[in-house]
């Protein structure tokens, strides 16, 4: 009977997945970010109300000059903001600047068109651009840079090898003319470095460039995405997962901050949650990431966010179906847990009063043979120490069972509360905090139940343990390491690894790694090692 309730225990929890882990300085840094998106119509009401007052300063201006100041001001606003609005300033700004005959202002408005041309993929209008305005640009850095990325971005989208070839031969050759361009401690000059590396491989010189780099600078807001996201890369290039994810998420927490919505590092961000299972945060990211590039109207950063978006969100309909499934077996098989619990009471009181009927009946009998009535005395003391013990643990039972009733009832108490104060109460249902609570306590109770059931497991553990490979333990914790865990359901009869994994929360090698170890740890033979983890507690 108290394996059957421990089993049925089991089951509750056994569709329930576990939570992804991250360190705590990756962890803080995507509840940072999380603050940040959550956050998102106070930044943007911040950043529009910047815009509204510059739009009232192009009616007041009063020379062209001033104008053109204006519209640059909204020009860089915009910038990565709202391609479209950008796009619709630079022309008002050439247009100004050509009708005041000051070509230094033309060149710098026709330089502004063309970057926002390059992130809408409209290369031959670069092209025809320059050659409209046909000044001496060789010398100007961001013709260089604008003319690099065009042919970066040809290169990459290219189907014909030998038209790839040729763009990456002209990318090179811009390249290489902005660097000499550019001073040694201009950060545009730190941006070429990188991607010169990077395009080569070199994401541990990437890495040894830019690590001191930011300890000894305070780069603005502005240039933190571009360099956290470079960072970020270098870490992904070198296999080093971790770390990837956390400067990811630095960089796209600057680009929300500014905001600029022509990333990468966001939807880089989801790609490399979803491979580590984070399901429910890359659903999330995703899904800003794409809203963000619709908005800003960006067709590189739309097409790169649409490649992942359909197989995260697959994934996601996949996880919240199996939650709610899970859900829903874990309160079935509860409810079916409580009814059995309420019968097996009545059962066993009922067992417990014919018990004692049949002790006074016996007692009565038997006055006359004294020898027999100690005899029976004895039986009856043991059938008392054994009602006693079943009333133990069946009591630690109905009193998990019970807390379990009252914490579904308080959850639901404070959805309903929170949806009655207006609260978001998605958010309640996504917190893990009652499911790590209540699976602690079951631990904790599974442990206390096995150690009441077999005392002297360790010590007869130990007896079949090699010298220095004995377990120590202190019998005042009544708590097991996931090792004893493991082989305490072993005991229990469960020898299926994906079934110990499942209970266990650990992956299914870990758990064969752990009984690896323990049989090699093992004085009998290897294979008979579980057979007799079995046999303990069956000695007297």
């Amino acid at each position: 009977m108290k394996h059957l309730c421990l089993i049925s225990c089991i089951l509750i929890l056994c569709g329930c997945s576990g939570r992804v882990r991250y360190s705590s300085e990756v962890e803080a840094a995507l509840k940072s970010l999380d603050l940040v998106i959550s956050n998102k119509e106070m930044i943007e009401g911040q950043k529009e109300n910047r815009i509204l007052k510059l739009r009232a300063g192009v009616s007041s201006a009063v020379s062209d000059i001033e104008r053109y100041g204006v519209y640059n001001d909204l020009f860089n606003e915009y910038f990565q903001y709202n391609i479209d609005s950008t796009i619709s300033y630079a022309y008002r700004k050439i247009e100004l600047a050509e009708f005041s005959g000051n070509e230094e202002l033309v060149r710098d408005a026709v330089l502004d068109l063309a970057d926002r041309y390059a992130m809408s993929g409209l290369y031959d209008a670069i092209l025809s651009l320059f050659e409209e305005y046909d000044y001496q640009w060789l010398e100007e850095a961001r013709y260089l840079s604008i003319l690099n990325t065009v042919y970066s971005n040809l290169s990459k989208s290219s189907n014909d090898h030998v038209l790839s070839m040729k763009y990456i031969r002209k990318k090179d050759e811009y390249q290489q003319k902005l660097l000499s361009t550019l001073k040694d401690d201009d950060i545009g000059c730190i941006f070429i470095q990188t991607d010169i590396l990077l395009e080569n491989n070199k994401a541990q010189e990437v890495l040894d460039l830019l690590l001191p780099w930011v300890a000894s600078n305070d780069p603005a807001l502005e240039d933190q995405g571009v360099i956290y996201y470079t960072m970020a890369r270098a870490y992904s290039l070198i296999g080093d997962n971790e770390n990837a994810v956390l400067w990811y998420a630095k960089s796209a927490r600057s680009d929300l901050l500014v905001p600029k919505y022509e990333y990468r590092s966001l939807y880089e961000l989801a790609r490399c949650l979803y491979e580590k299972n984070d399901i429910e945060r890359a659903y999330t990211y995703i899904t800003r990431s794409v809203q963000d590039a619709v908005r800003s109207n960006a067709q590189l950063h739309k097409q790169f966010s649409y490649q992942i978006l359909p197989v995260i969100s697959s994934s996601y309909d996949k996880f919240v179906s199996q939650k709610n499934k899970a859900i829903v077996s874990a309160l079935l098989v509860s409810c079916f847990l409580l009814f059995f619990l309420v019968i097996l009471s009545v059962f066993l009181i009922k067992e417990r009063n014919r018990v004692l009927v049949a002790e006074r009946q016996t007692k009565e009998s038997n006055l006359m043979l004294q020898q027999l009535t100690d005899q029976l005395q004895k039986n009856v003391n043991i059938l008392q120490e054994t009602n006693q013990v079943k009333e133990m643990y069946l009591g630690r039972y109905l009193n998990m069972c019970s807390e379990y009733i009252d914490g579904l009832e308080k959850y639901r108490t404070s959805l309903r509360k929170a949806i009655k104060d207006g609260e978001d109460a998605m958010t309640a249902l996504k917190s893990k905090e009652f499911m790590e609570k209540a699976l602690n306590d079951f631990y904790n109770q599974f442990d206390a139940t096995f150690l009441d059931l077999f005392p002297d497991f360790i010590s007869q553990l130990n007896e079949l343990l090699q010298e220095d490979k004995k377990v120590s333990y202190h019998s005042k914790e009544r708590l097991l390491t996931t090792e004893l865990r493991v082989l305490a359901l072993i005991r229990l009869g469960v020898d299926d690894s994906v079934k110990i994994a499942s209970f266990l929360r650990r992956s299914v090698s870990t758990v064969y790694n752990y009984r690896v170890k323990m049989r090699n740890a093992s004085v009998c033979d290897r294979e008979d090692f579980e057979n007799r983890i079995m046999d303990i507690g069956t000695r007297q």
